[in-house]
C-alpha cells in the first residue's frame, strides 16, 4: 500500500486549497475521478464573502449568516467563519489570486441577504475559475501527487480509525488502495442528482456516499438550494445567471413584463435565494410558462458586460444579447447544505477522517446558505482541519455535538406502487419532480419508496457511471428521508402539507449507518 500523510480526495478548491497547506507538513496525494481542471468550483461566479470593507464588520456578516441559516447554524462555527475571512482572503492574495480592484482597493459588491457591500470577485463573474487555475497551477508545481481518473471507491476503516482509501483506476479498471494518517474529504455536492442543474455532471455526491459507507454521520440532507436564476435556453447548458446580476439592479418580471418579487417578499428581487425560486416556479405555474425573465436592459451596457464578462460572452455566443433582450430564466439545483457532519476543526466522528467544502456540514449554513459564504467556508475550515492535523495531539474521535438532533438510519422500504425502469434520466427526474424545490409527504414518500427499491436491485458497481449511480441514489435515499422525516418548512426545505416552520423542529437530523 502507498503511504501518504494525507489523502485529499477531490480536486476543486477544497481539494486543491487543503493540499496546498497540507504540503507543510508532510506527503499529499490528491485522488481525483476526472481531470484536476474538472471541479465544481470553476462554475462559482458568486465571489467570496468578507467583511473588509468600510461600514462593515464581522459581527454584521454574522448576522447576516445567521439569519439566513433560519435557525440552525452553529454559533461557533459562523463565528470563527466571519471572524477569520480577511487573513484567509489575504492568503488568497498571496497566492495568487486576482481579486478585481477599483481605484486600488478590492472591489466589493453586495449581493441577496447581505446587509453591506461584501463580496469580492475575480475576472467580475469568473470568480470560482480564477481561483481554481490559480491553485490547481500551484499544486502542480508543489510537491503533491495527483492522481487523475482515481475514483474512490472506499474508507478503510480499521477500529474505527480511518487508515486510507480504496480507489479504482478508471483507465485500467484496476484497484488500488492507499494509506494515510489522514483522510479528507472534498469531493463537492450533488447537484447532478437533479434534472436540472447548475453544477457539472462530476456532482454526485460522491464523499457523502462514501463517509456514509464507513460508518461517518451526515446530517442536514433535506436543506439543499436551488438556485433561482440559471439560463433557459432550448439545448442550451443551464448556465448560471449570478445573484449579482440582480444585486446589480437586475430586475425579475413573468411572462406578461411584470415585476413579480415584491409579491412573495418585501425584499423583492433581493430575497432570499429560497423565497425567490418558489417565487419563480409559483409565476411559472401561473403562467403556464417554463420560465420568467431576468431584465438588465435599463442597465448601462459597458457595467453589464464588464461586470458579468462570462454571462455576457456566454449568451452572446447563443445568440441573446443580454444589454438589449430579457434573459429566460429557470430555478436549478445548485448547493448542498447538508453533508458529512464535522467540528469546527473538520473532524468527522471517524478518527483520521475529515471533510472539507461543500461535502462537509460544518454548520455554517443552517437551513439556506448565504450566497458566497460557501468559498470562504473551504478557505476557513480547511486551514482548520490542516491545524488540527499539524498537531502532536490526537485528534478527536467524535465531532462536537450542535443544537438537538435526531439520529436515524435508513431502513427497509416497500414498494408502495409500480417502480419505475431504473435509469440516470429516470433517478434525476424522480428528484426534481418529489424530492426538489416544493415537496410533499405523498410525494416524498413515493421518492423514499422508488429509491429503496432501485437501491436493492442494484448490481455491484464496476465502473465509474456504475459507482456514481449507486453514491446519487444512496445520496438521495438521505435527502427523501431527510425531506420526509422534517415536518415542517424551513430555509430551503419547503412542504405544502407543512408550511410554516416549528420551534420544535429547530435540531438536526443525523442519518449513520447500523450494522
Amino acid at each position: 500500500m502507498n503511504e501518504y500523510n494525507y489523502i485529499i480526495v477531490g480536486s476543486g478548491i477544497a481539494g486543491l486549497y487543503t493540499s496546498l497547506l497540507a504540503r507543510e507538513h508532510g506527503t499529499v496525494l490528491i485522488l481525483t475521478k476526472g481531470s484536476i481542471d474538472e471541479c465544481n468550483t470553476k462554475y462559482a461566479q458568486g465571489g467570496i464573502a468578507a467583511a473588509i470593507g468600510q461600514g462593515d464588520s464581522a459581527e454584521l456578516h454574522f448576522r447576516d449568516t445567521m439569519a439566513a441559516g433560519a435557525g440552525l447554524c452553529d454559533p461557533e462555527a459562523v463565528r470563527l467563519l466571519v471572524e477569520e475571512a480577511p487573513d484567509r482572503i489575504t492568503d488568497l492574495v498571496n497566492f495568487g489570486v486576482p481579486f478585481d480592484t477599483l481605484n486600488g482597493e478590492v472591489a466589493l459588491t453586495r449581493e441577496a441577504a447581505h446587509s453591506v457591500p461584501r463580496i469580492l470577485h475575480a475576472g467580475g463573474d469568473a470568480t470560482g475559475e480564477h481561483i481554481e487555475v490559480t491553485l490547481s497551477r500551484m499544486a502542480r508545481l508543489a510537491k503533491v501527487t495527483i492522481l487523475e481518473h482515481f475514483l474512490a471507491t472506499e474508507i478503510i476503516v480499521e477500529d474505527g480509525v480511518a487508515k486510507g482509501v480504496r480507489a479504482l483506476d478508471c483507465s485500467s479498471g484496476s484497484f488500488e488502495e492507499f494509506g494515510s494518517k489522514s483522510v479528507i474529504l472534498a469531493t463537492g455536492g450533488g447537484g447532478g442528482l437533479f434534472k436540472f442543474t447548475t453544477n457539472p455532471e462530476i456532482a454526485t455526491g460522491d464523499g457523502i456516499a462514501l463517509a456514509y459507507r464507513a460508518g461517518a454521520e451526515i446530517t442536514d440532507m433535506e436543506f439543499f438550494q436551488f438556485h433561482p436564476t440559471a439560463l433557459r435556453l432550448p439545448g442550451v447548458t443551464r448556465c448560471l445567471i449570478s445573484e449579482a446580476v440582480r444585486g446589480e439592479g437586475g430586475i425579475l418580471r413573468n411572462e406578461e413584463g411584470r415585476q413579480f418579487m415584491f409579491d412573495y417578499s418585501p425584499d423583492g428581487d433581493l430575497a432570499p435565494r429560497d423565497i425567490v425560486a418558489r417565487g419563480i416556479l409559483s409565476e411559472m405555474r401561473k403562467t403556464g410558462s417554463d420560465r420568467v425573465f431576468l431584465d438588465v436592459t435599463h442597465l448601462p451596457s459597458r457595467k453589464i458586460s464588464a461586470r458579468f464578462p462570462h454571462i455576457y460572452r456566454f449568451c452572446l455566443d447563443h445568440g441573446l444579447n443580454i444589454t438589449k433582450s430579457l434573459i429566460p430564466v429557470s430555478p436549478a439545483a445548485h448547493y448542498m447544505m447538508g453533508g458529512v457532519k464535522t467540528n469546527v476543526w473538520g473532524e468527522t466522528n471517524i478518527a483520521g477522517l475529515f471533510a472539507a467544502g461543500e461535502a462537509a456540514c460544518t454548520g455554517v449554513h443552517g437551513a439556506n446558505r448565504l450566497a458566497s459564504n460557501s468559498l470562504l467556508e473551504v478557505v476557513v475550515f480547511a486551514k482548520r482541519i490542516l491545524e488540527r492535523t499539524g498537531k502532536a495531539s490526537r485528534p478527536s474521535k467524535r465531532a462536537r455535538r450542535r443544537r438537538e438532533q435526531d439520529y436515524v438510519s435508513l431502513s427497509d422500504r416497500e414498494a408502495t406502487g409500480a417502480v419505475p425502469a431504473l435509469s440516470l434520466p429516470a433517478f434525476q427526474s424522480l428528484m426534481w419532480d418529489k424530492v426538489g424545490i416544493v415537496r410533499s409527504g405523498e410525494e416524498l414518500e413515493k421518492a423514499a419508496s422508488i429509491l429503496a427499491s432501485w437501491q436493492e436491485t442494484l448490481k455491484k458497481p464496476s465502473d465509474r457511471p456504475s459507482y456514481e449511480l449507486s453514491d446519487m441514489i444512496l445520496v438521495g435515499r438521505l435527502m427523501a428521508e431527510a425531506a420526509l422525516i422534517r415536518e415542517e418548512s424551513r430555509g430551503a426545505h419547503f412542504r405544502t402539507d407543512f408550511p410554516e416552520p416549528l420551534p420544535a423542529w429547530q435540531r438536526h437530523i443525523v442519518f449513520r449507518k447500523t450494522d
